[in-house]
């Protein structure tokens, strides 16, 4: 059974108090794991794949590793150099039985043009199966990889981006958000009131599907819409008297390198839990944060190597 990671930062003062207090302390994070599922999109043609995974609260050239070429060949191409996609690839490797073999290695290092030429490479090798980490990653494979099975990793919000294809599987990196809010009740039972920040242009759809999720687990969501980082400070006051904790939702207008200090400094002096959707988030200053873990996700990601 899979599960995903609840963290928090633990303080020597209730993090979810509305006293006013907030002297300076060592904080220190503490993990929960919580169980759940998460459904997978299965390649036609395969009926032995199951009908859910499991998962987890989950050079300036390209890497080449040659090796024997075999019909059961798999070929890896990765979005960018990121730990956490690095992460969930060693954890593919590991779990891959032993008949498969990882034969070619990519990475686009962000560039959809050189992905595009990579995938390319790809469909004329011997690669049995494709593993496609990331967004870019998988984009490259619709486009040019059509009749080789492809198996979708870390990405958010797949069907946003018409994913997945005829010819793919994958797990969504995105957590339910009923499972995100029954942990956070788990956590703070009395909770009622959360505030969220959003563009309606980015998370429009995000910001319902929390507000629906919310009214049916006794929760309400009192939103604010931003249209650009210029906004977030004042947002953030009509909003902080008026609710309980603060829920990010992953919109690049409301979190920027100039927007995020500022909210984790005001939550905290307005002693209002700031809820984060990463691990980094917790690190910086979120008090709580419902993630996946990528190495759990990398393993699942191998029992959908079809055999």
């Amino acid at each position: 059974m899979g599960r995903f990671v609840l963290s928090t930062l633990e303080t020597s003062r209730n993090p979810f108090s509305r006293s006013r207090k907030h002297p300076k302390e060592k904080m220190r994070r503490r993990h929960f794991t919580i169980l759940m599922k998460n459904d997978f999109y299965r390649f036609p043609g395969f009926p032995s794949w199951g009908k859910h995974a499991w998962l987890v609260l989950c050079l300036s050239t390209c890497l080449i590793v040659p090796t024997r070429a075999c019909a059961e060949d798999i070929a890896i191409l990765k979005s960018a150099e990121i730990a956490a996609y690095s992460e969930a690839i060693e954890a593919f490797k590991q779990a891959l039985p032993s008949s498969f073999n990882v034969a070619l290695e990519f990475d686009l290092q962000g560039d959809m043009a050189k992905g595009q030429g990579l995938a390319r490479r790809i469909r004329a090798s011997n690669a049995h199966v494709v593993l496609a980490v990331g967004l870019k990653a998988a984009l490259a494979a619709v486009l040019e990889i059509l009749d080789i099975p492809v198996i979708v990793c870390l990405v958010l919000d797949p069907e946003k981006y018409g994913l997945p294809t005829s010819n793919m599987v994958g797990l969504s990196l995105q957590i339910p958000f009923e499972q995100q809010l029954k942990a956070l009740q788990t956590l703070v039972p009395k909770l009622s009131k959360i505030g969220v920040l959003f563009d309606p242009q980015k998370t429009q759809g995000q910001r319902d599907q929390l507000e629906q999720h919310a009214r049916t687990l006794g929760l309400t969501l009192v939103s604010q819409e931003v249209h650009s980082e210029q906004e977030v400070s004042d947002a953030l006051k009509s909003l902080k008297n008026r609710i309980e904790a603060l829920y990010l939702l992953p919109d690049s207008t409301v979190l920027t390198e100039n927007t995020l200090d500022f909210l984790i400094s005001s939550t905290l002096e307005a002693n209002i839990p700031l809820i984060g959707f990463s691990a980094g988030l917790v690190q910086s200053g979120a008090v709580t944060g419902v993630y996946s873990n990528y190495g759990d996700l990398g393993r699942h990601a191998a029992t959908l190597v079809p055999i």
